[in-house]
Formats: structure tokens, sequence, C-alpha cells
């Protein structure tokens, strides 16, 4: 398994508007449950690097909560695993609830030797919590089918990314 980094928040703010509530851009899809897609891909500005979107929706104006992690398929069983160092921050709370919120986080990989790959995906738990006390939760994995033109931080939407030289 490669190595994994973080990205400091400043950098996620303007890279995938970092675990922070944003309001949905206008056009972008709505559904009423949560969903996640990868929106970055080992891009030549980063290369080694994946990004995970979420959108949440509102459940009964209790608070919107995230984790966001990385999993890896394991070719050898065949499975997904969770990546175990570096691949996540805990929950985060997006917002106070009453709205749809997106938020996301980046994370950077070691670049795989030539010939070899890493295939990611996010995993994603969502709570919806009343003060400490967790109302509703979900969990999902990424998934594709939400480009925006409008959000240039959906102008890519897939279920998986890819490293490999």
């Amino acid at each position: 398994m490669a190595a994994v980094r973080r990205r400091g928040a400043a950098l996620l703010a303007v890279a995938t508007a970092g675990v922070a509530a944003v309001a949905p851009p206008a056009g972008a899809q709505f559904r009423p449950s949560p969903w996640a897609t990868i929106n970055a891909c080992d891009p030549p500005s980063a290369p080694g690097s994946v990004g995970v979107r979420v959108s949440v929706p509102n459940r009964r104006d209790a608070a919107q909560w995230v984790r966001i992690r990385v999993q890896f398929f394991d070719g050898a069983s065949a499975s997904w695993r969770v990546v175990r160092s570096g691949g996540e921050d805990g929950f985060t709370k997006l917002s106070d609830g009453g709205g749809r919120v997106f938020g996301g986080t980046n994370f950077t990989f070691t670049v795989p030797a030539a010939g070899k790959q890493l295939k990611l995906r996010g995993l994603v738990d969502v709570e919806w919590r009343r003060g400490r006390r967790v109302v509703s939760r979900a969990q999902i994995t990424t998934h594709g089918g939400h480009q925006s033109g409008i959000d240039p931080l959906l102008a890519l939407s897939a279920p998986t990314c890819v490293i490999q030289r």
C-alpha cells in the first residue's frame, strides 16, 4: 500500500471547499439522499492526489457531520480496504442544518512505480446530530454522475480514481 499524506486545511479550502459548509451552486444535481464522488484524480498540478466531494441534505434541522475515508482495491483479495494510516481525519461538522451542503477533502498518495497502479474510492460516513445525539446516519461510497458546468469542483465526477505511471 502506498503512503498517503493529507493536505493542510488552507489548501483544502481552495482545492475542494475542504470539509466546510458551502452553499450548493445553482444547477448542481440534487438528490434526497447524500452522495459522494471523486472530483479530482491524479491531476498534473498535484500528482498522486485524489479528491472526494460530498453533498449532504438537511434532515429535520439536525447538524450535518461527515467522516471521509479512502479505500484502495486489494487485488490479492479482490476487495476494498480502508487506508489505515492518514486516510481520514475523523468526523467534521459541515453545518448546523437547514439546507443541503457540500464539503470535501483531498488525499495525496505516493505515486506507484512504473507498471503498477493504485485504485481508490471514497467511503463517507454521514451523521445528522442534535447536540451529541445521532438522529440519523448513512454510509456511502463514491459514484459518478454529478458533473456540473457551473461548479468547477464538479468538473469531474467518478466512482473511482486510478493512479498509475
